[in-house]
């Protein structure tokens, strides 16, 4: 998943050779779509109201992981007026996490404000790489030593909870912005299960784990973070509900539909 959305997501360290495929073998394809809403607000903040969609749909496209995660919200103002803000955001990346692409585009009231487009790719498990934007225009970004991508960032995080590990931090690079990665920290919590959430989908049958995560710009002298997401994680990749945390206010993502998407036969 991404930082536009819940990002990423995320020790290394207690995960063993064992555990390495178990995140991919467990993970579902599928499309969930959540009601997005204001969750806190403080003052000076300047927005009065805020609601909107978020569809997110993970795929596999034999060759690699297709991440498709589109949000739609309209802000009102305390001073008055309203924009419709959406963002979409494509990537894919390939199985063995070294290589990786992306494209995302930014609107207010159907006008583009950003436009990024490009791909990166690792050296080598636990190696530095390369980003190399083609959009806004040509750029080219270091990554240092121990950068992950999104998705499989999000295998070794779920490894590290079912395997009992309480906390995970890594360098990760989604290509949402041209300032490059981000230091994410992430917080596991104990795995619970909500016996309603069957109802809405057999997806949501087993329990999951609160996680909390904190993004941080590479290196910066800064010690809040940009921003923080806190998440309710299934070991099928499945995300239960969700809060983005911004300085002056917050989003939360509450789940109102999911389905599983076709198994591809890959060969």
């Amino acid at each position: 998943m991404l930082r536009s959305v819940w990002a990423a997501t995320l020790v290394a360290g207690c995960v063993g050779a064992g555990a390495a495929n178990a995140g991919p073998m467990d993970m579902a394809p599928h499309r969930a779509v959540y009601a997005m809403g204001l969750s806190s607000i403080k003052p000076g903040a300047g927005i009065a109201a805020a609601t909107g969609t978020m569809s997110y749909e993970f795929d596999d496209s034999c060759d690699g992981w297709v991440v498709e995660n589109r949000i739609a919200i309209n802000y009102a103002y305390t001073e008055g007026g309203q924009v419709l803000s959406t963002t979409d955001f494509i990537t894919w990346e390939s199985k063995d996490g070294l290589h990786y692409k992306f494209r995302m585009r930014n609107t207010r009231d159907g006008q583009v404000t950003e436009d990024v487009e490009g791909s990166a790719e690792l050296k080598g498990k636990g190696q530095g790489g390369v980003a190399r934007f083609t959009r806004p225009e040509p750029l080219t970004v270091p990554l240092p030593k121990g950068t992950m991508f999104p998705t499989e960032h999000t295998f070794r995080l779920l490894d590290a909870a079912k395997s009992g590990g309480h906390s995970f931090w890594r360098v990760v690079f989604d290509g949402s912005g041209t300032e490059g990665p981000y230091e994410v920290n992430a917080l596991i919590g104990v795995p619970s299960r909500n016996l309603g959430a069957v109802e809405v989908s057999p997806l949501l049958a087993s329990e999951s784990w609160p996680m909390r995560l904190a993004f941080y710009p590479v290196s910066s002298p800064d010690p809040l973070p940009n921003f923080e997401m806190a998440l309710a994680y299934h070991p099928n990749g499945v995300t239960q509900s969700i809060v983005q945390s911004f300085r002056n206010f917050s989003l939360s993502g509450k789940l109102q539909s999911v389905e599983a998407l076709p198994v591809k036969r890959c060969h």
